[in-house]
């Protein structure tokens, strides 16, 4: 048997557990940086043209134009904490009981917002919870499973093209055990990030990997879903139209199990 693996440490919230957050003085302020949509508030000095400033900046076309979605001009608020104890401190005063995390994203009806503390994986943190940002800017109401496997397949550095490498170890696992779970409507009917396990999120990127990176019919199932989903957080889910493009239930989730023994190390 694999040995248990962590929760991702990252993730979604959608509401604040103490709407004080957003006036505290707790909150990074030494210095401000405007990139485009984001507006980066830090703990340190830092310049407008750092490198991981200027990669979060590119990564919002890159999310619009992969996703076939618009680009929105609603600020998204970065939160960079200098220290871990900084972030921890912050965290557990206005986010109660809320797990512990690398980095989180939090939703409410005025503001999208980012908090992380300032440490050696923060380019990917940033690039995964930035995501989460541009994609609520525009479709507010995206379910979990597909929030997660969009993040989880943009964290990545640019030229990885969203190959995932430990979901993939992760997931070549399953398959040597046997224990291997593709199921699409199970992912669908997960409401909550505490029913999110490391087998989720791996197969919630795999799934968006396969729809972005095999065929343009799957692609444009994908673009068309996140449109509908923009005018109509009811509109039928991705499962039912992906049922009628590849000839039933059984077919798309063994399209998805032969991308991935394809794609798994061997």
């Amino acid at each position: 048997m694999l040995a248990p693996q962590p929760l991702v440490d990252s993730t979604l919230v959608h509401a604040a557990a103490n709407a004080g957050w957003s006036s505290a003085s707790e909150l990074p302020q030494r210095s401000e940086v405007v990139a485009g949509q984001l507006v980066i508030h830090a703990d340190f000095p830092l310049a407008g043209q750092h490198r991981l400033v200027r990669e979060l900046d590119v990564l919002r076309t890159e999310v619009s134009q992969r996703l076939g979605l618009p680009i929105s001009d609603e600020p998204v608020h970065l939160y960079l904490f200098e220290s871990q104890d900084r972030y921890d401190r912050f965290a557990s005063r206005y986010f109660p009981g809320f797990p512990v995390r690398r980095a989180f994203f939090v939703e409410t009806d005025t503001r999208l917002a980012v908090f992380a503390p300032w440490q050696d994986r923060i380019a990917e943190d940033l690039r995964h919870e930035t995501t989460h940002g541009y994609l609520h800017a525009v479709v507010p109401s995206v379910p979990l499973w597909l929030d997660e496997g969009i993040a989880e397949y943009f964290e990545l550095p640019r030229s990885e093209q969203g190959r995932h490498d430990a979901h993939l170890a992760h997931l070549a696992g399953r398959l040597v055990e046997g224990t291997c779970r593709i199921d699409l409507e199970r992912l669908e009917s997960l409401h909550s990030a505490g029913d999110l396990s490391q087998d989720e999120y791996a197969e919630s990127w795999c799934w968006v990997h396969w729809l972005l990176n095999t065929t343009p019919e799957r692609k444009r199932i994908l673009q068309d879903y996140l449109t509908d989903l923009r005018r109509d957080a009811q509109t039928a889910p991705l499962s039912a139209r992906l049922a009628h493009l590849e000839g039933g239930v059984v077919n798309y989730n063994a399209g998805l199990r032969a991308h991935l023994e394809n794609l798994a190390p061997r």
